[in-house]
């Protein structure tokens, strides 16, 4: 990482996957991304109605091309 994430800048799905992409998830969040990544398209769906930010930030993150990089200069991480 190449500057500390600006935090304020990003939606609270995105922040999500900047602290799990920079290792910053605590307990819980990190227990939440390793369900969300293992979940079946079912699971996904009834997961995301209790956690619908973190679960279409991670389908965004998998399924849009350049969502990532936009992420990481919305942020301020890259230039």
């Amino acid at each position: 990482m190449t500057h500390i994430p600006n935090f304020n800048a990003l939606t609270v799905g995105e922040r999500f996957i900047v602290k799990w992409q920079y290792n910053m998830l605590g307990g819980f969040n990190t227990a939440l991304i390793e369900i969300i990544q293992r979940a079946d398209i079912l699971n996904l769906s009834q997961l995301s109605k209790g956690f619908p930010d973190e679960v279409a930030a991670y389908q965004c993150f998998q399924e849009i091309e350049n969502w990532w990089p936009e992420v990481q200069r919305k942020a301020g991480i890259v230039e």
